[in-house]
């Protein structure tokens, strides 16, 4: 007696399209905003106090992000898979000695507590691995199905600026958001031409997490010195460099290349 197999349930992908890659976004930054309500339940912590707590909000938006990546049918395509080729890692070596230089400069007065530098290290690692999927993965990606590279990339990255400009909502330092939102914008055009070229989110996630880092421990204070550190200056100055950096590695010929890719 022969068996018919029975149909097996597949379950349907997601394309991520532009609609969508908003959609995810709205969704992305009520997930993150939500900690700003959560912590006066005590379960989230504050944007101004990241050395207090895992941040709650951020891993819950990191973890949406990653799901809708692994449910969708262009996830490598948009940078969830190993760099390609290998060598393209060659790439990000000058923003993370850039984010190296940093650290040690952030450290050059003292060592914070033991205990604090592991809960940013933490933390920071959540944010960079909860925007880098959202912006240069998912955001980036629904901008390419649509627009050509540029286009694509000066679009995430001013909407990464204008999701800064939410701290100043939450937070009431408006002035810090705004200087935050600018070096966003510009950090932005640097870390899409990395994923772009690498055709990967990892590498810019690693990068990204060290920046953070360094600026998050340089405004800690330390017992070699008393007032604030002046890093996130110099840091909004030096994320011009890599805004250049991005424009030189998005030259034409390697645009034009991006885009046969896309297709």
């Amino acid at each position: 007696m022969q068996h018919t197999p029975k149909p097996t349930m597949s379950i349907p992908k997601i394309h991520l399209t532009m609609p969508l890659a908003i959609g995810a976004l709205a969704i992305w930054l009520g997930l993150s905003l939500a900690g700003r309500w959560l912590e006066a339940a005590g379960y989230a912590l504050p944007g101004t106090a990241v050395t207090g707590r895992i941040g709650l909000s951020w891993a819950l938006a990191a973890v949406f992000a990653l799901a809708l990546l692994l449910v969708s049918s262009g996830r490598r395509e948009a940078g969830l898979g190993a760099p390609q080729p290998w060598k393209t890692l060659w790439l990000v070596w000058p923003p993370l000695l850039y984010a190296l230089l940093m650290l040690l400069l952030a450290w050059a007065g003292g060592w914070p507590q033991p205990r604090v530098l592991l809960i940013v290290a933490c933390n920071a690692a959540l944010v960079a691995i909860s925007e880098e999927l959202m912006f240069r993965a998912i955001l980036l990606q629904g901008m390419l199905n649509r627009y050509a590279v540029w286009p694509a990339v000066l679009m995430s990255s001013a909407l990464f600026g204008l999701a800064h400009l939410a701290n100043g909502l939450a937070t009431g330092d408006v002035s810090g958001a705004l200087w935050q939102a600018v070096a966003a914008t510009l950090q932005g055009v640097g870390y899409a031409a990395i994923r772009l070229r690498t055709r990967s989110v990892w590498p810019m996630v690693l990068v990204h997490g060290l920046w953070d880092y360094a600026l998050v421990t340089a405004t800690l204070p330390n017992p070699a010195e008393d007032g604030a550190s002046i890093l996130p200056t110099i840091a909004l100055l030096a994320v011009l460099p890599l805004c250049l950096y991005g424009v030189y590695l998005l030259r034409p010929s390697q645009r034009a290349a991006i885009s046969q890719l896309q297709r």
